[in-house]
């Protein structure tokens, strides 16, 4: 029996802001196109090709990685942008790499994470959790995972990249930042 190919992970980009919407996601999508990140669509959702600027604007790590940059006839997984939302909430973004995320006053990890997203599941936005090291209460949305985790209502997948394999360029960032509406992109990482 053969085995179906293993996903190597993904990163993930997200509005700073896990409640950020842009205005105008459809223009995030034409500047991905135009600044050369993304090209052909593929037949799976709202999947593209990388483009042709796709090797400068994400620096991978290592002397040569082995990043496979369009399918082939061996059916393995290869490097493609995914497009995701928009969400009407926040939506959590995590996997086996996941760490705790740490209280935002104290810094102790909050290691009953799971149980508070899955209460906030069957509530409206608002929920807070609070610190049990310090009692500080915080939305879990904006927990710090140390780019092991996170949440965001537009996000763009890089597919079949290793965790910590590949980091955004400035300039990627910046031009995420310019098309909505200023406000500040990060990264993370999910392994599943």
């Amino acid at each position: 029996m053969t085995q179906p190919p293993l996903h190597t992970g993904r990163l993930i980009l997200t509005p700073k802001d896990p409640y950020l919407l842009p205005e105008d996601p459809e223009a995030i999508f034409t500047q991905l196109q135009k600044i050369g990140l993304i090209d052909a669509p593929l037949q799976i959702g709202r999947a593209y090709l990388p483009g042709e600027a796709f090797m400068q604007l994400i620096t991978f790590m290592g002397c040569s990685p082995a990043i496979r940059l369009a399918p082939d006839e061996t059916d393995q997984p290869f490097c493609h942008l995914l497009l995701e939302g928009p969400h009407s909430r926040p939506k959590l973004i995590a996997g086996k790499n996941t760490l705790p995320p740490r209280c935002a006053s104290c810094r102790k990890r909050l290691n009953d994470w799971q149980n508070t997203f899955k209460l906030r599941e069957d509530k409206e936005d608002g929920l807070l959790s609070q610190c049990p090291h310090c009692g500080h209460s915080q939305d879990p949305a904006t927990y710090d995972f140390k780019q092991s985790a996170g949440c965001g209502r537009f996000l763009l997948f890089v597919e079949n990249i290793f965790p910590q394999e590949a980091i955004p360029a400035q300039s990627l960032l910046e031009n995420l930042k310019r098309s909505a509406m200023g406000e500040p992109w990060h990264y993370f990482y999910q392994q599943e």
